[in-house]
C-alpha cells in the first residue's frame, strides 16, 4: 500500500513537470496575421486575418494601415477550443482591407494587447492597361458643352458599365476640385442595356448639372463604385473601381455690346419671356385693377439665376408686383426654370395707353453670342369707372293718356302743344334762376366744409379700420376704407377699393389691392390684417398732408 502511494506521487510529479515544460508562455507567443491573397490589383479587396491564442489584453491597433489600405468591413470571434491537447482561448480578427494605390507593401506589424502580430508582405498591381469594353465593369465620363463659361450649366453624365453579377453596391457622387461650383443631381437614375465588344452590358446613367462660379480650372470626378462582384466561378468579392476625371477650362464672363450696355451676365441656352392678362378680352377700366402675370423661363439657369423682369413706369398707369415663384424642372438639355411674378395693373386716366415693352438680354452659350428676349409693347384701352365717372341712363317716362288721333288736322293741337312747352320753359327758367342766386350767397355744403373739419370723421375710419384689421374682418375692412375715402376725397370720393388704391402711396395701394382680391375670390387662404394694419401710418399721412409754405423739420418714424 505504502509501494502504491509513492509510485503514484511520483507520477503525478512526473505528469505535472512534462506539462509545464510543454505549456507555452502565451505572453512571448505571437499574434498570427495572415492574407488570403498576396498578389491583386488595386481596385480589389482583400482579407486580412488576425489570430491570437490565450488571453489577450485589448483590441488591434490598426493605425498604422491607415496610410496604405482602407478598411471596408470587419468582424471578430472568440471561442474555446483544444490546442495541443488542452482546453485554450481563442480569439480572430478579419478585415477587408483595399489597397489604396498600386505597389509592393509590408503590412506591419499590428500590437494586440501586449501581444504583436507578424508583417505580411503583398503585391498590389496596377490597373489592367488593356481595360476597355472587355473588362466586367467600366465607367465611361462625359461633359458638354465643350467650352464652359463661368456660372454656365455643365451637363455631367456617367455611365456605369457592368457585365457580372453584384450585391450590395454604392456609387459615390462626382468630386470637384479647382474653382467653386455647386453640383445640381437631374432626376433618378436611367438604366438599359447595352452590347461592347460582343459582350452584353448592363447600363446605369447618372447625370448632373454643375454650375462653375468662377472662370478657372475645374477638375470634376472621380466616381467610385463599389460592390460585391459574384463571378461565375471562384469566390465574390468587395471590389472598388475609380473613374476618370475631367478637366474644364472655365471661361470668365463676356461683356455685353454698346448696344446692351450695362446688361447682366446671364449665361443660358434659352430664355424666354411670356405674360398672361386675366380677362385679356376685356378693356381696363379706371380704379380697377387687373392681373399681368410676366413669367421668365431659362434653360441652363439655376432658378435663383433668373433676375427680376424690368418695368417702365409711365404716367397714368401703376403696376404692383406680387412675391415671385420660383420652379424648376428636369429636361434633356438640363435644368429648365421658371420665374412668374404677377402684377396689379391699374389705370389713373381714362384714354388709350400703351404699355412699354420688357427686355431681358442674355448669353447663348450654344450660339456664343448675346440676344435679348422681348415682350413688345401692349396697347390698352382705359375706360372710366362706372362708380365714378359713369351714370346710368334717366329713363324717359311715358304717358298713359290714349294716342292722339292722326287723322286730326296738326293745327288742331300743336299750338296748344306749343304754348304750353313755351310756359313750362319760362317757369324753370325762373325757378334756375332762383337756385343761382341762392348758391351764389350759400356755397354747398361739401365745398364749404375745410380740410380741418373732415379731419374727426377721417380718424373715426381710420379707427375703424384698425379694429377691422386687429380681429382680420375683410368686409369690416372694406367699409372702414371707403368711409376714409369719402371723408378723405369728399370732392371727388373713389367708390371702389381699386380707384382707393390708385390714389394712395404704394405699400398701402398694394395691401387694399390684397384686401380686394380677397373679398373677390382671387386670393386664396383667409385674409390677416396685420399687413394692412402695418401701412396705417401711411393713410394717416395721406389725410393730413402739411400746409403749403411749412417745412416738415423731423420725418414720422413710420415712413
Amino acid at each position: 500500500m505504502v509501494k502504491l502511494r509513492r509510485w503514484c506521487a511520483t507520477a503525478a510529479l512526473v505528469v505535472g513537470a512534462l506539462l509545464a515544460s510543454a505549456a507555452p508562455s502565451h505572453a512571448q507567443e505571437p499574434v498570427q496575421a495572415s492574407v488570403d491573397r498576396s498578389t491583386l490589383r488595386i481596385n480589389e479587396s482583400f482579407n486580412f486575418v488576425l489570430r491570437a491564442e490565450g488571453p489577450v489584453g485589448g483590441e488591434p491597433d490598426l493605425a498604422p494601415l491607415a496610410a496604405q489600405f482602407d478598411v471596408l468591413a470587419q468582424s471578430n470571434s472568440r471561442r474555446i477550443g483544444i490546442v495541443n491537447s488542452r482546453a485554450a482561448e481563442v480569439n480572430e480578427w478579419q478585415y477587408q482591407l483595399m489597397p489604396k494605390a498600386a505597389g509592393e507593401f509590408t503590412i506591419p506589424s499590428v500590437a494586440v494587447g501586449n501581444r504583436r502580430s507578424n508583417s505580411v508582405a503583398i503585391s498590389v498591381l496596377a490597373p489592367d492597361p488593356t481595360a476597355s469594353a472587355a473588362a466586367d465593369i467600366f465607367m465611361e465620363l462625359t461633359a458638354e458643352p465643350e467650352v464652359v463659361y463661368a456660372q454656365a450649366q455643365v451637363l455631367f453624365t456617367l455611365r456605369l458599365y457592368i457585365g457580372v453579377s453584384t450585391g450590395r453596391a454604392t456609387l459615390t457622387a462626382p468630386e470637384t476640385t479647382g474653382v467653386e461650383a455647386i453640383v445640381e443631381k437631374l432626376g433618378e437614375d436611367s438604366q438599359y442595356q447595352t452590347t461592347r465588344g460582343g459582350r452584353n452590358f448592363f447600363v446605369r446613367e447618372r447625370r448632373y448639372a454643375v454650375f462653375p462660379q468662377q472662370a478657372g480650372m475645374l477638375t470634376i470626378g472621380p466616381v467610385t463604385f463599389e460592390a460585391m462582384v459574384i463571378p461565375d466561378r471562384g469566390f465574390s468579392r468587395v471590389q472598388r473601381f475609380r473613374s476618370d476625371v475631367l478637366a474644364l477650362d472655365v471661361q470668365p464672363a463676356v461683356a455685353p455690346p454698346a448696344a446692351l450696355a450695362g446688361a447682366a451676365w446671364l449665361p443660358a441656352r434659352q430664355v424666354s419671356l411670356t405674360e398672361q392678362w386675366n380677362d385679356a378680352d376685356r378693356d381696363l377700366a379706371v380704379g380697377i385693377p387687373r392681373t399681368r402675370t410676366i413669367v421668365i423661363e431659362g434653360v441652363g439657369l439655376l432658378e435663383t439665376q433668373l433676375p427680376d423682369a424690368i418695368l417702365e413706369q409711365q404716367p397714368g398707369v401703376r403696376q404692383y408686383a406680387d412675391r415671385p415663384e420660383l420652379t424648376r424642372e428636369v429636361t434633356a438639355e438640363g435644368l429648365k426654370s421658371r420665374r412668374s411674378v404677377s402684377y396689379a395693373v391699374i389705370a389713373q386716366t381714362p384714354g388709350d395707353i400703351t404699355l412699354a415693352g420688357v427686355r431681358l438680354p442674355w448669353w447663348n452659350v450654344t450660339e456664343q453670342r448675346w440676344e435679348v428676349a422681348e415682350l413688345p409693347p401692349r396697347a390698352l384701352r382705359v375706360n372710366p369707372d362706372n362708380d365714378v365717372a359713369g351714370a346710368e341712363p334717366v329713363p324717359v317716362e311715358t304717358s298713359d293718356a290714349a294716342p292722339v288721333d292722326a287723322a286730326r288736322p296738326s293745327r288742331s293741337y300743336w299750338p296748344w302743344v306749343s304754348g304750353a312747352l313755351a310756359a313750362a320753359w319760362l317757369v324753370t327758367m325762373g325757378l334756375w334762376l332762383r337756385s343761382r342766386g341762392r348758391r351764389d350767397r350759400a356755397p354747398p355744403a361739401a365745398a364749404a366744409r375745410k380740410p380741418e373739419d373732415r379731419k374727426p370723421a377721417v380718424r373715426k375710419s381710420l379707427r375703424d379700420l384698425g379694429s377691422a384689421c386687429a380681429v382680420s374682418d375683410p368686409a369690416a375692412a372694406r367699409s372702414a376704407l371707403l368711409d376714409y375715402a369719402e371723408a378723405r376725397f369728399a370732392e371727388s370720393p373713389p367708390r371702389s377699393l381699386g380707384a382707393l388704391a390708385a390714389l394712395l402711396p404704394e405699400s398701402a395701394a398694394r395691401e387694399v389691392l390684397a384686401l380686394e382680391a380677397q373679398i373677390y375670390g382671387a386670393a386664396a387662404g383667409a385674409w390677416r390684417g396685420d399687413g394692412l394694419k402695418a401701412v396705417l401710418g401711411n393713410l394717416e399721412s395721406a389725410a393730413h398732408p402739411p400746409e403749403a409754405g411749412t417745412a416738415e423739420p423731423l420725418a414720422p418714424l413710420y415712413r
